[in-house]
Parts: structure tokens; sequence; C-alpha cells
């Protein structure tokens, strides 16, 4: 019997509807779709409030302007709001202002969810007062990139207020192309990257008026103060006026040509690559050392470690297993741990010669301590209610295809143990760690004594 038609039905008879991406379920895309004012952000709090979970609010090129920021942003942060772990907010070209953008300042407020936050071509001007509560509630989030690109009203104003009370522990992108700096803004610019709050990983500040002498002092400051930027742009910096008289030399004669900015540019790439190089070698010794220290150092009196993971319900270790191991017969070694613990020490340096005294010993007081290791269990492939765990990759190599797999990642093969795929959970705990010993970057200061 024929299907009879359906006019008001969205597929064919016997078409099954398409999948709608999970993607699209935990993000809001409503760019340029004519959003205005407070309708506007009451419609795009309905449309949370009707979802269980959002991640990302991509809401660029509408006119919310101020008042429709602040009845989004105060809902964002009310207790309901709350509950959306939102990563990503995008609202660019939107004509918000300073009191748009103290809206979001109260929301960015202690805020450890959202990661990205993009504000490019809006009204904001540089009020001091606005731009340092903004700063403020920045440095207590965990924002890792803020774009201002094109609020071309900011101008040197802006960084006056904003870049000597930037201390952000977790800010690594920042961009500030065509905001209208000029030389006014290379001081505060230099005295940031040349700091220890600048913890950037990549700064974008094309399309502004520094002139050549800036750029260059600029790039100066990168390499023989910075070691953590590996991205930076300075692109289309022309100066709009006549370069001052003061401070002049030899060497900013050719300032404007082509063959000047070439060679300016090749500078920073060399400088970028010889960060690039630095840093992983930093982080890779790090590990190293931890790998030979926490042996060396863990003193094994007193400490019984957990034998049940924290992650799953697996068996515990039987205490047979245990003993047996620590009733294993010692070999007889080189007596290390009767040597002074300074001679140790030093001993150990060896392994991670790149690293600072500061840095190793962040390391050492890292591997020493119990409170630091890992809960252990007995996590072996058939045990019923072992999962696989959150952001992990199972190895494409050891799956069973048109088999049941038992068993954590894969039967317990991880992309990260068999090095085959990055695990990313392993990934973002490795981050995360050599961030917390300082060790993300090169430290250059390798020399003179350290405090312990």
């Amino acid at each position: 019997m024929a299907t009879a038609f359906d006019p008001f039905r969205r597929t064919k008879p016997g078409v099954k509807p398409a999948s709608v991406p999970l993607s699209s379920r935990v993000y809001i895309d409503r760019m340029d779709a004519g959003l205005t004012s407070v309708q506007g952000a009451q419609e795009i709090i309905s449309m949370i409030s009707s979802r269980r979970i959002v991640t990302k609010l991509i809401l660029g090129h509408n006119e919310l302007s101020d008042d429709g920021c602040i009845v989004l942003f105060k809902f964002l942060g009310s207790a309901v709001g709350r509950k959306y772990q939102i990563a990503e907010i995008s609202l660019n070209s939107n004509s918000i202002g300073n009191r748009g953008l103290l809206a979001i300042s109260e929301y960015l407020r202690g805020n450890k969810c959202l990661k990205e936050l993009f504000l490019q071509n809006n009204r904001f001007t540089a009020e001091a007062a606005t731009f340092a509560s903004f700063t403020t509630a920045l440095n207590t989030s965990h924002l890792e990139l803020l774009s201002l690109t094109t609020n071309r009203s900011l101008s040197d104003s802006f960084v006056e207020v904003f870049l000597p009370i930037l201390d952000s522990p977790h800010l690594r992108e920042v961009h500030l192309s065509a905001i209208g700096l000029t030389p006014k803004a290379a001081p505060y610019l230099i005295a940031y990257l040349s700091s220890p709050q600048c913890r950037l990983h990549t700064l974008k500040c094309n399309g502004n008026a520094l002139g050549f002498r800036a750029v260059k002092s600029i790039i100066r400051t990168i390499e023989r103060h910075n070691f953590s930027l590996s991205t930076v742009e300075l692109y289309s910096n022309y100066s709009v006026g006549p370069a001052s008289s003061d401070n002049t030399s030899e060497e900013d004669d050719d300032e404007g040509t082509v063959d000047a900015w070439k060679a300016s540019d090749a500078h920073i790439r060399r400088v970028l690559l010889r960060n690039t190089h630095l840093k992983r070698e930093t982080a890779k010794e790090a590990l190293q050392l931890l790998r030979y220290a926490r042996p060396l150092l863990l003193s094994s009196a007193g400490h019984t470690a957990s034998t049940r993971c924290s992650d799953c319900s697996c068996v515990e270790v039987p205490a047979a297993v245990t003993s047996a191991v620590a009733s294993e017969p010692k070999h007889t070694l080189f007596p290390f741990r009767s040597l002074p613990t300074e001679l140790q020490l030093y001993i150990m340096s060896f392994l991670a010669p790149t690293l600072s005294p500061a840095q190793r010993i962040r390391i050492y007081d890292y591997a020493s301590s119990p409170a630091t290791l890992h809960r252990a269990g007995l996590c072996l492939p058939g045990f019923p209610g072992r999962m696989t765990s959150p952001g992990c990759v199972l190895d494409p190599a050891s799956m069973q295809f048109g088999m049941p797999s038992s068993g954590g990642c894969s039967g317990g093969k991880c992309a990260g143990s068999l090095n085959s795929v990055v695990c990313h959970k392993e990934q973002q705990q490795r981050t995360e760690w050599l961030t917390a010993v300082g060790c993300a970057a090169y430290d250059p200061h390798r020399e003179g004594e350290v405090t312990v």
C-alpha cells in the first residue's frame, strides 16, 4: 500500500531525517541574525534556556548595543546562567560601548569556564575606570584569548591603562590589531613584554601606526627579555606622521624602506624560532628530570599510596601483591641517597641543563612530595565498571573491529601510552603540570643564587 504524501512532512516518505551534528547542539550560532538591543538579547536567552548544554555563543554582526549586552550578561552571570559552562563568546560588530563592557567585566570576574572572548569592532572608548575594572576582572578569570581588534577609538590611552595592570596567569593570546596605536604606545608594550607578568604565546598588533623604530624596539625587547612568545604579528605599522627627532641614530636612516621592514620581519622570525626551540627543550627536560627525580628523592617511609583509582570502580590491588613487591630483594647499587642532598641535586641537574636553578628546584619539590603522587590501581581488561577515561583517545591500531571491547581505553590500550596518537587528557595534564612548575617557557635566569 502506497504511503500518502504529507505536505507538512520535512522529509520524503521512507527517508530517514538528517541527524543534527553534536557540535551544533552545544553552541548557538546567530551571526548576522538581525538581533537588536534587549529584544535580541531575550531571544538569545530563550535559546540558551531551551538547551541543557551550551559551550559557544557566536553572536557577531548584530546590534545588541549596550542595553542588549547588559541584559544578556546579567542572565549569564545569574545562578541559572552560570550552569552553562560557556567556553567561547563572540560579540564582534555589535555596537557595544563602555556600559556593555562593564557588564562583560562582571561576568568575567572569577570565571573559570570562559576561554575565548572576541570583542572586535565595537564602540569602546579608552575610559580609564572602565578598562581598569575590565582588566582587574580579566586577571581573576581563566580567559586564554582576548581579541579587541579594530576598536579604533581605544588608541594609546587604552594600553596606558590596560598593560600596566594586566597580570592574568592564564591569558595566552591577545589581539590588538587596528586599534589606533602610535609610537606613544611603544613604552607600555615594551614594559609589559619584558616583565614577568607577560605569559603570552601570541600577540597580534597589525594595522596600527607604531612606526619602524617602535617596532624595532619591540622586537629587540622580545629578543632580550621574552622567551614565551611564539607568534608575533606586527604587519602594516607604518608611521602616519613625521618621525620624531628624538633619539635618532644612523640605524634609523633607512626607516620606511621595504628592505628595512623585510629585515625586521626576518629578525622577529628568528627570535620566535629560538623561543619555540627553547620552549620545547625546556618541556622535554622538565619531564625527564621529574622521571628520575621522583624515585631518587621521594622517601617511601611512612607513605602508602592508595590502591584504588579515582575515576573507576576497579578492584583494589591485593595486599599480598603489595607485600610481595615490598619484600623484593634489593640489589647492591651505588648508595646515591647517602650522598649530601646538595650533591644529589647537583648530579641530577645534568639531566636538565636547559632549565634554570629555580625551575629545577620546583621540580625537586614536586618530585619529593608524596602528595603529588597519582592514585594507583589494578585496572585490567575485562573488569566490569572500568570505563574509558574522559578525553582519552583510543588507539586505532589496538581496536578489534566487529568485536565488543571490554576494559578502558580499548582494553587498556590508550593512544597516549602507545605513542601512536596523542591522548588529549594526558597532553592537557602535562601542559598543566609544566605551567604549575614554571616550565612552560624557557627561563633565562640560569645563574645566581636561588633561595629554597
